[in-house]
């Protein structure tokens, strides 16, 4: 499967969302760095993306096209170690299905006439809210 976004004359641009990886990147940055008539890499890990300055005069766009998705479809086959969520984040999605389980619960009650239980759930949708919110304050309060 081709990434190649853009090629013009001297230059190709590849992005995937796997380039976000920066050591996928840099190992991609790595194996192209080595191929003949290269001039320059401009890795992005934030946008996903490498842009590829070349000699044309050098080497074909064509050829050079195939090598560059030969070496990253390489590099993507490869099985990515699968990362640990954090605890602040295990957390977090623990609170977010808490509301939204406290939530429709409440509401069921709520229409069903069960005040005091709807109240309860009500108070548990709460509490979630509270730890989803001070999982979250440092971004809340730029």
């Amino acid at each position: 499967m081709s990434r190649i976004v853009s090629a013009l004359p001297g230059r190709i641009r590849i992005r995937d969302r796997a380039l976000r990886d920066r050591t996928r990147l840099a190992r991609i940055e790595e194996a192209l760095a080595g191929l003949e008539g290269i001039d320059g890499l401009r890795p992005n890990a934030n946008a996903g993306s490498l842009v590829l300055h070349f000699d044309a005069a050098r080497i074909a766009v064509e050829a050079l096209e195939a090598k560059v998705d030969s070496i990253v479809d390489a590099e993507l086959v490869r099985p990515q170690a699968q990362r640990r969520r954090s605890l602040k984040m295990q957390i977090n999605r623990g609170a977010k299905l808490g509301m939204l389980g406290s939530l429709s619960a409440s509401l069921v009650l709520a229409a069903a006439g069960k005040k005091s239980a709807h109240a309860i759930t009500g108070s548990l949708f709460v509490a979630c809210l509270g730890v989803h919110l001070g999982v979250h304050r440092r971004s809340l309060l730029r």
